[in-house]
């Protein structure tokens, strides 16, 4: 390996290694829901509220209208904005009830709903025979410390799928931001 690939990989390596020592703290900043498939679901809630000062929470409820749902296909990708939102490391999908069922097979699905899990009630294995909601999710500081992000604008777009076809895209806008006073 030629020397400056190696000094590369080093300085990337030191880099992801002390970047989760610095505090950041992430915010909502805005949300999108769309439901493509309306007679299958819809939703009833998409929105972000302040419960307190400094605090930005996620609230969505999704009516299905045609249950039980046993066959979903979830594509989550991140994207950073960057004249424009661009592609940004994530792109992962697979069969969610494989998934609930076998949590590790995915790894960055694994870290990316165990911080929703405890604010909705998608905490179980297929069927789905209820409305999906998520009630105050906030993004809590040091979350981002599993993935080691810079600075900016981000969007979490996650796609549903049941039964091979898409029905609904939601799109989650937040901004991470370094706590100077901890560099």
């Amino acid at each position: 390996m030629p020397t400056s690939n190696k000094y590369c990989w080093v300085s990337l390596t030191i880099f992801l290694a002390l970047f989760p020592l610095a505090n950041s703290y992430a915010r909502f900043t805005n949300i999108q829901c769309t439901a493509l498939d309306k007679p299958f679901a819809d939703f009833q809630k998409c929105r972000l509220s302040i419960p307190k000062r400094g605090e930005v929470a996620l609230s969505i409820h999704a009516k299905l209208f045609q249950i039980p749902v046993n066959n979903v296909t979830v594509n989550v990708r991140v994207f950073k904005k960057a004249s424009g939102y661009r592609p940004f490391l994530y792109n992962v999908s697979a069969d969610f009830c494989a998934f609930m069922a076998h949590r590790s097979r995915y790894p960055f699905l694994k870290v990316f709903f165990a911080a929703i899990a405890k604010d909705s009630n998608i905490n179980h294995t297929c069927p789905y025979n209820n409305d999906i909601i998520v009630e105050n999710l906030v993004l809590r500081d040091g979350m981002f410390g599993h993935f080691p992000v810079p600075e900016g604008d981000y969007m979490y777009k996650l796609m549903f799928g049941v039964y091979n076809e898409w029905k609904a895209d939601v799109k989650a806008f937040f901004s991470v931001k370094l706590d100077k006073k901890y560099l």
